[in-house]
């Protein structure tokens, strides 16, 4: 009752702006639209608050520039254009970060006096792999050490003779890795190489995003677990310990999908909540193995394990309920489970939460009650469960750490509201025809006046049946984010979609790819360099 009272007051003293996984949701000028003048500037509104990282307009022939945003910190980025714009089409290249420090960008295309494709719409940068992987690993080992510290410091506290002193080494790794995830965020914000990690813009840009704050707070966290494991004093040590698991809830809720999903007033504590009961749950496993150790025996030894077998069940009550409450809030629909990469990440998760709960059935109601009654045998079995349940979790928090490349179905629905009211207009090119291959599909595209033309078949040459295409035009050495377009199956069994003129060449090499919907549980990516 203090963890949640504690929670309450952090949580009605948190302001009110939450960033989340945005999605641009209108422009102006509009996706494709042909202006007689140069505009002054370009107004992006999005979904949720942003803050800009990235923004590079490309001209006619293919030269870059840098611009700023004239206003900034909301959902509307209002971004100054030079005055002296020669005709032609135009590309503005924006990179923003959303709440759990992913950042995401996206193309806006517009002409002066000539005609333009439709604009790009919000669509998750994709990180190198190394850094993908760093990111996501820093993440992985972070929430593993918070939540043991947490659940040691919970033991601690309500066991005063066992110091837990076991848990120091992950204190220190967790402090540790806070600084290397604020470096990794610094990167990823500003789509820089690893060689940049000492660079000062890096630093800055990762300081003043929301994560920042996340870290922070988790750095609360780790030290109010170790004032809880140091102190002698039992009501200091209750103290810390309900600190620690309060901030738990707030830390992980001040940044991340979930807490922003409409309506705040209750996707926020929810959060909170869920992390906290999640983190008391999780965090109890590492000292319930020890106390079901050989050599602890006694009842004064096993006294922990009554203690957590009675208060566990409200506690996982009220996880189960949050969770269920978020993921309501974020799926559109609940094909969404299995249709989109946020969906299969909450499947996973769902997949080992009901290990677990079978798992922690077992033990509480086949060995518990005969450990206690002092069987050995029961203790022998209760200790590979627990160390059973253990390893789940720890593969439980490796899947959750995915969500961070993932934007939320309510974010996808947003950028696809946008991508599909652009207009589809082309000009100037003459008809050229290449091929994109692969292990199963090959897809023949045929770029002619206003529209791209897409053939899909097997590699024999039949006719490859599919639920949904999506081209994507990038230029990664340029720093041009995706360009995207859902096409369309017309009755001649061809895709179709329409897409703006590109800069001239020079300024780095354009890729194509391909996203193909071959039903609810498969896609198939081709990609490939854009023929001159």
């Amino acid at each position: 009752m203090k963890a949640l009272l504690v929670l309450a007051a952090c949580l009605s003293m948190w302001g009110q702006a939450v960033w989340g996984h945005a999605a641009l949701v209108s422009a102006d000028p509009a996706p494709g639209a042909v202006l007689e003048q140069a505009p002054g500037f370009v107004v992006l509104v999005f979904s949720e608050p942003v803050s800009v990282t990235a923004l590079r307009l490309i001209g006619p022939r293919g030269a870059a520039k840098v611009v700023a945003p004239m206003d900034a910190g909301g959902r509307r980025i209002r971004v100054s254009l030079p005055g002296d714009a020669a005709r032609g089409a135009y590309l503005l290249s924006w990179r923003v970060v959303s709440a759990d420090g992913h950042p995401v960008g996206g193309t806006l295309d517009y002409a002066v006096g000539e005609s333009a494709g439709p604009a790009g719409a919000a669509g998750v940068s994709a990180a190198p792999g190394g850094r993908q992987a760093a990111i996501w690993l820093s993440r992985w080992l972070g929430y593993v050490c918070l939540f043991v510290c947490v659940g040691a410091a919970v033991f601690r506290a309500w066991n005063p003779s066992d110091r837990q002193t076991w848990a120091w080494p992950l204190v220190w790794v967790g402090l540790g890795l806070l600084p290397v995830s604020l470096g990794l965020q610094g990167l990823d914000l500003l789509d820089l190489p690893e060689s940049a990690l000492f660079h000062g813009a890096a630093w800055k840009a990762a300081l003043g995003s929301r994560s920042a704050w996340t870290l922070g707070l988790c750095a609360l966290v780790l030290l109010a677990s170790a004032g809880a494991l140091h102190t002698r004093r039992a009501a200091l040590s209750r103290a810390c310990a309900v600190g620690a698991l309060a901030l738990a809830g707030v830390a992980l809720a001040a940044s991340g999908h979930a807490g922003t999903a409409p309506p705040q007033w209750l996707s926020r504590p929810l959060v909170a909540l869920h992390v906290a009961t999640a983190a008391a749950w999780l965090g109890a496993f590492v000292p319930l193995i020890r106390v079901s150790g050989a050599g602890r025996g006694g009842a004064a030894g096993l006294a922990p394990l009554a203690w957590f077998s009675r208060w566990i069940p409200p506690v996982v009550a009220v996880l189960l309920a949050s969770g269920a409450g978020l993921a309501l809030l974020q799926l559109n629909q609940p094909g969404d489970l299995w249709r989109t990469p946020y969906g299969i990440v909450l499947s996973a998760k769902l997949a080992l939460v009901c290990g677990l709960l079978a798992i922690a059935a077992f033990n509480r109601w086949q060995c518990t009650g005969p450990v206690l009654a002092g069987e050995a045998p029961a203790r022998r079995r209760l200790r590979r469960g627990m160390l059973l349940e253990t390893a789940v979790a720890v593969a439980l928090l490796g899947v959750v750490s995915l969500w961070r490349f993932t934007p939320p179905p309510r974010s996808l629905g947003a950028a696809a509201d946008l991508l599909d009211g652009a207009p589809g207009r082309w000009h100037g090119h003459a008809s050229a025809s290449f091929t994109l291959s692969g292990d199963r599909a090959q897809a023949v595209v045929t770029r002619s006046g206003e529209t791209w033309s897409v053939r899909l078949t097997d590699p024999a040459g039949r006719p490859f049946v599919a639920q949904g295409l999506t081209l994507a035009l990038s230029n990664p050495q340029a720093g041009i984010e995706p360009l995207r377009r859902t096409a369309r199956l017309l009755a001649d069994g061809r895709w179709h979609a329409g897409m703006g003129p590109l800069p001239s060449p020079g300024i780095g090499h354009w890729r194509l790819g391909l996203e193909i919907l071959v039903d609810d549980f498969d896609q198939v990516t081709l990609e490939g360099p854009l023929p001159p």
